[in-house]
């Protein structure tokens, strides 16, 4: 574990300051999420009237915001700490959270400020085109919102668009994992014209539940303008959002199937700065911290797999258990009826074993039910939202990428220049060249703070995300051993009781 009198934040390597937040206009970098492009935000059409309108961008671009400077594991999200700037290498990534500090702070999986449930799945339509609708509710003590309590109407798409729009709008953020769109059985379901199984709706009501929680306890995310239309706007105000903010929005630099498909651990391609025509004078930024953060990651994301994997071949034994149980307790009870004439305490003993196997069954087939729910679905959400962490990690990875980009160009632009009024006799050139290097400099002045400000944010979100996985693993894993116990317990009683009834079978007279 680290030592906690360290006072340099081990992951964060370049300098970084504080600020208010703001919501860039995302870029890319060689196909890697950015997020550039501030002045181009305070050009962009109003949204339309009625709706919630961030403050346009005006005056000087602010610092970064100071999430805090403290180390990975002991970050205080509850207010500012005296800022350190480094840019020597970091100290070792310690993956092992402060036990006290996350007992204490536990897994946030709700607000006492905004609650939310997600209700009452309904379809809509027939066919290819049917869809199902949710009720939100909120209960809120905020004072952006109008109402205390209300309840919409939404579809899986309204989600699916929240969930783009924050992790557009918040790089460096963990936004929280939303379940897939639609996997192959709900398609195969839809087109055979068999309506969605309950376990099914319940599940996908379970998950999308999940989500909105998490998101409702983000100490950033629960303020976003978007989430607030989400949860109390309209069908038609929601709409009406929707095209506001594709005519002001970031550009989408990447869909998040694409992320699934391409997401790198941060820092791999770092080399690639190292190109031949770079100007003698640049040095690339280094941020060791990132590279660690996007190795631990994928690591701990493979090792979840893994046990997810393997467990759920557990709970699947569990209900094939279930059912051949059943199974052999109507053979039992048939057996007992092929007796009744011939030997009556046999028979009355078999339809007993019958009857205590068939019970055995329902339990087995309830305790592999309440496994997928506390454990299985629990494990698999972690699956993506260490992918989420991933892609947060390489938001930061695209921001340093294109700091160390605009720092070249004005390393490349200083050293051309130099040469020029070296040699003389070329003011005009020198002059444009001058011209050029200015705009580099405050292009590369907003790219320092981009990435300032999506360092400091990642660098609390793995440090919440740390404690809340500590108290999150605890949660599951101890709510798992219950349940083997209880199970366990219920079974061994069936067969303690029946023991007596086998064991007074006896022979028929002669």
């Amino acid at each position: 574990m680290m030592d906690s009198t360290m006072g340099a934040n081990p992951f964060h390597a370049a300098p970084s300051g504080g600020s208010t937040f703001y919501e860039p206009v995302s870029s890319s970098v060689d196909g890697v999420p950015s997020t550039s492009g501030l002045a181009e935000a305070a050009a962009a059409p109003p949204p339309p009237a009625n709706l919630p309108v961030p403050p346009p961008a005006a005056g000087p671009v602010p610092p970064p915001p100071n999430f805090g400077e403290q180390s990975f594991q002991e970050l205080d999200l509850s207010g500012p700490v005296a800022s350190s700037a480094t840019t020597g290498p970091a100290a070792r990534f310690d993956s092992t959270a402060l036990e006290a500090g996350s007992q204490a702070a536990g897994a946030r999986t709700s607000s006492p400020d905004l609650a939310v449930t997600v209700t009452n799945p309904s379809k809509q339509g027939e066919g290819m085109s049917a869809f199902f609708t949710y009720e939100v509710t909120t209960k809120t003590s905020l004072p952006q919102f109008q109402f205390g309590q209300f309840t919409v109407s939404r579809r899986f798409r309204d989600f699916d668009w929240l969930h783009t729009q924050l992790t557009n709008k918040y790089p460096g953020a963990i936004v929280p994992a939303l379940p897939e769109k639609q996997d192959l059985k709900n398609a195969s379901l839809k087109y055979s014209g068999v309506g969605m199984s309950a376990e099914l709706l319940e599940q996908r009501r379970s998950q999308l539940q999940r989500f909105m929680q998490r998101v409702a306890a983000h100490p950033q995310l629960q303020g976003a303008r978007d989430l607030q239309t989400f949860l109390e706007g309209s069908d038609e105000t929601l709409e009406q959002w929707k095209e506001s903010t594709k005519s002001r929005a970031p550009v989408l630099v990447a869909s998040m199937s694409d992320v699934k498909e391409r997401t790198i651990s941060a820092g791999s391609r770092l080399s690639s700065y190292f190109t031949s025509d770079a100007p003698p004078a640049f040095e690339p930024l280094t941020d060791m911290p990132l590279q660690q953060m996007g190795n631990y990651t994928s690591h701990l994301q493979t090792q979840v797999q893994a046990v997810h994997k393997h467990s759920k071949a557990y709970m699947e034994r569990h209900a094939a258990l279930s059912s051949s149980m059943q199974s052999m307790g109507l053979a039992l009870t048939n057996l007992a009826t092929c007796e009744e004439d011939i030997s009556a305490s046999l028979a009355k003993g078999l339809q007993q074993m019958g009857l205590a196997v068939d019970r055995i069954s329902g339990l087995y087939g309830e305790m592999a039910g309440k496994e997928r729910q506390t454990f299985d679905e629990p494990m698999k959400e972690y699956v993506r939202l260490l992918g989420a962490c991933k892609f947060a990690i390489s938001t930061r990875d695209a921001a340093l990428r294109a700091l160390n980009s605009a720092n070249q160009a004005v390393a490349a632009k200083k050293d051309k220049l130099e040469k020029l009024r070296s040699a003389g006799g070329k003011e005009d050139k020198a002059n444009a060249l001058a011209r050029e290097l200015t705009d580099a400099e405050e292009s590369a002045r907003l790219a320092k703070q981009e990435y300032d400000t999506v360092a400091a944010r990642l660098d609390a979100e793995m440090a919440r995300f740390q404690r809340e996985k500590l108290a999150d693993f605890k949660q599951m894993v101890a709510s798992f051993v219950s349940l083997q116990l209880e199970y366990s317990q219920r079974v061994q009683a069936q067969w303690r009781e029946l023991l007596p009834v086998v064991e007074a079978i006896d022979a028929p007279p002669p």
